[in-house]
């Protein structure tokens, strides 16, 4: 063989190479940007499901204050302001599934204890106003504390989510 015959098989060759090494590296680069997009979108799944619960919490707390507020004073509209809590429990237990779903088990149990809770304050308020007489203060006792235990579940619930999604 002549010298140019083998400087002819190392070029084939060495473009071989060259092209089996462009093939390897975007395929490498495309698993990549696969794996990249699927995180950016999953990330973007929990951000949304984090911010309907909190816009949803947001409303649920809102009622139960009014609730809470008509049914101390027995006002006229309590009945309404109890359909307006319920309506707004019922729409939290929602959004508290989505994040239980899209979220790690960290912020799945804050979503569902948030949610327990005001639906804990819910019940209490029901029976303090409408419950036997014997019952209601007792009712009353468990309805300032589920106040409480709501509102603080509810904001301990934005900074868990910054933390979990800062990590993603």
């Amino acid at each position: 063989m002549s010298e140019g015959m083998y400087t002819l098989a190392g070029a084939v060759v060495g473009g071989l190479i060259g092209v089996l090494g462009t093939i390897g590296a975007a395929r490498i680069t495309g698993r990549d940007q696969r794996r990249n997009q699927h995180e950016q979108w999953r990330r973007q799944l929990r951000r949304d499901a984090y911010s309907l619960f909190l816009v949803r919490a947001g409303a649920a707390l809102r009622a139960a204050n009014m609730a809470h507020e008509a049914a101390r004073t027995d006002a006229s509209d309590v009945f309404q302001r109890f359909d307006e809590l319920k309506a707004a429990s019922g729409q939290l237990e929602e959004a508290a599934t989505l994040v239980t779903l899209e979220g790690p088990e960290t912020i799945a149990d804050a979503a569902m204890n948030a949610y327990f809770r005001v639906d804990a304050w819910k019940n209490a308020l029901r029976a303090a106003h409408s419950g036997p007489l014997e019952l209601r203060d007792a009712a009353w006792d468990r309805a300032l504390q589920a106040n409480g235990d709501s509102e603080r579940c509810v904001e301990g619930f934005a900074p868990l989510c910054r933390e979990l999604l800062d990590q993603s």
